[in-house]
């Protein structure tokens, strides 16, 4: 199965992507292609899903175990994140986006579809 974005496509997302290797990328990418096929949602949005949920694993990758949650400047204070704590697809803004996404066609397909009936007397 062809990847359904490129490299190049999750590099324009962010800086962060320069540091990983592109044999790195393109695992990420091809696992992500497989989950998006998957999902039985129009053609359409399958390059927009993979980009971010590919984004997401390879920011999973490369974070380190705590990250700052939450900072107060004034009587200074900085709280982490629990490292055992799974956040899942939320742990990124890459995923978060990716479930964003997820929710808003969801929703579309949810709404009643208008129909126009006329009637020829």
């Amino acid at each position: 199965m062809p990847a359904l974005t490129t490299i190049e496509r999750v590099r324009l997302l962010g800086e962060e992507f320069e540091a990983i290797p592109d044999v790195r990328l393109e695992m990420y990418i091809e696992d992500a292609s497989l989950e998006v096929s998957s999902l039985g949602i129009h053609e359409a949005h399958h390059e927009r899903l993979t980009r971010y949920l590919a984004a997401h694993l390879a920011i999973l990758s490369t974070e380190p175990k705590q990250a700052v949650v939450r900072e107060k400047v004034d009587v200074i204070e900085r709280q982490y994140s629990d490292p055992n704590k799974n956040l899942g697809i939320l742990g990124t803004k890459y995923g978060q986006e990716y479930q964003r996404i997820l929710e808003d066609l969801a929703e579309l397909e949810k709404e009643p579809k208008k129909h126009l009936n006329l009637m020829v007397i």
